[in-house]
């Protein structure tokens, strides 16, 4: 692993910008299409990097494909474009498609840490479940004393057994490294426990804690539950800011990380991926979880509504964590590979737009067969 200069707050800050689900991939014939949903995607993150100007980005899983090493170079090249200039350091987790790349996750690792010289993800023990499972240090303005931890661990793919969940979960080897290694930090630092945030690719179970079943009145503007939870329909609590439109795909099975989160008493907060469209973020228990949406427009998406995540933290108190999305549309960019439609509304705007044409052009069918049985009638 090679030496890398330390990450620490500038002038009192340190800026996090969280990209989701860009799910590139490289096809020496790509359609326009594709080429134009990629122009998009970059457009985005080069605005995000000139108006936000974060001191971190993180990839938050799913990043992208190829069948060889230079294809995965020419991925690589691609979405991390906006950030080479700025040198700014880059880290990443990896997402359950990540694994549909012909390279193993291992090999894509080191060939981040080719391509890019500010990477800082490395696998601190290779024998763990996944691979990229880390911690990182954050040192205050003068570079002295370590002041943030920022965790970063791999989600897995999906379940073995389909009949106990889809998708997998944090191990039990994973969390005890993860315990064992807070553990460390602590003694390192005269007992003293680092405020920390998490980044990890699938959610948790516990993000459904930060929602409620829908009462019937609010059914439209609700989402269906996932997996085991699919029975139900949800809303966001009040208290909870920004949008839901999925379901949260989380694992049925509860890893009890979130439990571990609480026993050593570090994570302050924890940013995941994988829902395309929600991007909403609440305090459960004293711990902030928050979603991205995918920063691409490959993947199904909420239209103009890719986006990113800033999280700003002041050293004077670096557990008042600070974070929203910001949005294609707020930046004043305009879609090259969306239609009209895609582009002036969200997704749940066209949902009901949808029903409603449906509803009426039931309401014409049934008008007509009415009109034609009493014509018949009269004849």
């Amino acid at each position: 692993m090679k030496k890398l200069p330390p990450l620490k707050f500038k002038d009192g800050k340190f800026k996090i910008m969280v990209v989701g689900d860009l799910h590139e991939g490289y096809y020496p014939k790509e359609e326009s299409i594709s080429k134009k949903k990629t122009a998009d995607t970059m457009k985005l993150l080069r605005k995000a990097m000139e108006e936000l100007e974060p001191d971190l980005v993180v990839f938050i899983g799913d990043q992208g494909k190829a069948d060889d090493d230079a294809g995965m170079r020419a991925v690589i090249s691609r979405i991390t474009a906006p950030f080479v200039s700025r040198n700014v350091p880059l880290a990443l987790v990896f997402g359950n498609h990540d694994r549909e790349c012909e390279l193993p996750l291992e090999r894509q690792l080191e060939l981040y840490a080719q391509e890019y010289e500010n990477f800082y993800t490395y696998d601190a023990v290779p024998e763990l479940t996944g691979c990229g499972n880390c911690n990182i240090l954050v040192k205050d303005s003068k570079g002295k004393n370590d002041i943030l931890n920022l965790w970063f661990a791999d989600s897995n793919n999906l379940c073995e057994n389909p009949n106990v969940s889809y998708y997998d979960w944090l191990h039990e080897d994973q969390i005890e490294w993860y315990k064992k290694t807070a553990q460390q930090i602590k003694e390192e630092h005269g007992g003293k426990t680092i405020p920390a945030l998490w980044f990890m690719h699938i959610p948790v179970c516990e993000e459904y804690e930060l929602l409620r079943q829908a009462k019937p009145h609010e059914i439209p503007d609700a989402v269906r539950g996932y997996g085991d939870r699919s029975k139900n329909f949800y809303v966001l609590k009040d208290y909870v800011e920004g949008y839901l439109g999925e379901g949260p795909a989380c694992s049925e099975v509860n890893s009890g990380i979130f439990d571990a989160w609480k026993e050593v008493g570090d994570v302050k907060g924890a940013f995941f991926g994988h829902d395309h469209m929600n991007d909403f973020a609440g305090y459960y228990d004293g711990i902030l979880l928050a979603q991205n949406k995918t920063a691409s427009f490959h993947p199904y998406t909420d239209g103009c509504r890719s986006g990113v995540r800033l999280i700003t933290l002041d050293e004077n108190n670096v557990e008042d964590i600070q974070t929203r999305m910001y949005h294609f549309k707020q930046f004043g960019l305009k879609s090259e590979s969306l239609g009209p439609v895609q582009r002036t509304f969200t997704d749940r705007q066209v949902m009901k737009i949808k029903a409603a044409s449906w509803i009426a052009g039931g309401v014409a069918v049934s008008v007509a067969a009415a009109l034609a049985a009493k014509k018949k009638k009269e004849k």
